[in-house]
């Protein structure tokens, strides 16, 4: 019964872990390009592990959908390239108040970070940096 006890408290506190991860907020992105880096802003909305938002990027915004599973955040959004559709997957961990990982842009995939907006973290943690 003890053993019982211990597997099933163990269990709830690892989904409570789990649980408590939140991308939700704006973050601040870049992604590396042959042509240099290229800055980006991202606006999450997270109900429970599932993500939406909004990618604000220089040539306008577009939405998002994904995932959020313990520290893996997935999502993708599509854009307009060269007068066509092209999806951007990306694939990142979350440690922190960064996210860290690679976008795939058809046959390209490059790097990818975001670190969550000052205004949207926690009140403690906003003097961190």
């Amino acid at each position: 019964m003890k053993k019982l006890l211990l597997t099933v408290a163990m269990s709830l506190t690892a989904l409570a872990s789990a649980a408590a991860q939140s991308v939700a907020g704006e973050w601040d992105a870049s992604m590396n390009t042959p042509g240099g880096p290229r800055p980006f802003k991202i606006m999450f909305v997270q109900t429970g592990e599932q993500l939406t938002g909004t990618v604000k990027r220089a040539t306008g915004d577009v939405p998002l959908e994904g995932t959020i599973e313990g520290t893996a955040v997935k999502f993708r959004y599509a854009i307009i390239y060269n007068g066509g559709p092209l999806t951007m997957e990306v694939t990142s961990t979350l440690v922190g108040n960064e996210l860290k990982g690679s976008i795939i842009a058809g046959q390209m995939q490059e790097e990818f970070a975001a670190r969550r907006a000052v205004a949207s973290r926690p009140p403690d943690e906003q003097q961190r940096d």
